[in-house]
């Protein structure tokens, strides 16, 4: 458990949509394209609510986009006014240039409870990122994991493999990008066009789907091939990628000696 041992979590939602419009999501399409937020306020208080009431500690925000600024500020004013911030664990996700932006607010991220945060970094080189609409750099992915773990907040960094322009070579570049990113926790997922997405109905159009089994769009099993990988093949190379990142011996004795809990764990 994502918790820890014999322990439970509870999901909080603290606002639907997103504002940002990857061409992958299928998020801000079935919201409208709409960001819809509740009161720093009433967040706290549902937070409050859950640990007083059920005795649960390890809270994950649900957000696509937290959204760092003035709301998430507010949020942490109230957590830490409550006098829960000590008690609790949150899990949220961000964006790394925001991660960035708002660099100064993580120490009191961290003192309200956030020892946990997941980025998109999504991929190593500019034009895909660019053709995924994403709006982030690559060249931002290491300081935004860096100035996490300064904070004492547990980096989590998502990957995207299985470009369409993606080959052998391509993917073992993406490989070398998070050895150097170095995030706590990697996230390998093949690419995925989600039904009402930009990217599936441009893989419909140029017939690129292989698999109409819906069970199957799980962002581990491929969909599709690019112009360079069979489906075996970038599956193969899924593989690989996670056997790269935890494989390394130096990051097997950084986890076991860590001083971090949930690295420790």
């Amino acid at each position: 458990m994502i918790a820890g041992p014999n322990a439970g979590y509870a999901m909080v939602e603290a606002s639907r949509g997103c504002l940002h419009k990857c061409t992958f999501c299928s998020q801000w399409p079935y919201w409208g394209g709409r960001w819809r937020t509740k009161s720093p306020k009433r967040i706290a208080d549902e937070m409050e609510h859950i640990y007083n009431e059920y005795d649960i500690s390890f809270l994950w925000l649900t957000d696509d986009n937290l959204g760092l600024g003035k709301r998430t500020s507010d949020l942490c004013d109230e957590l830490i006014k409550k006098g829960v911030s000590d008690n609790i664990t949150l899990f949220l996700q961000a964006r790394s240039d925001d991660i960035i932006n708002q660099k100064k607010l993580l120490p009191k991220m961290r003192k309200a409870g956030n020892y946990w945060i997941m980025a998109g970094l999504e991929r190593h080189d500019e034009k895909t990122i660019g053709n995924y609409h994403k709006g982030i750099k690559p060249s931002d992915s290491k300081l935004s994991m860096d100035l996490l773990k300064e904070n004492g907040i547990f980096a989590q960094a998502t990957l995207i493999m299985g470009d369409r322009n993606d080959s052998h070579s391509s993917i073992q570049q993406l490989r070398d990008f998070v050895n150097y990113v170095d995030p706590d926790l990697a996230i390998f997922m093949v690419l995925t066009p989600f039904p009402g997405t930009d990217l599936y109905k441009k893989a419909d159009e140029n017939g690129w789907l292989e698999e109409d089994n819906w069970a199957n769009y799980d962002m581990v099993h491929a969909i599709m091939p690019t112009e360079h990988l069979t489906v075996p093949e970038v599956e193969e190379e899924l593989y690989l990628c996670y056997r790269d990142f935890y494989g390394s011996m130096k990051r097997r004795l950084t986890g076991v000696f860590s001083k971090h809990n949930l690295i420790a764990t």
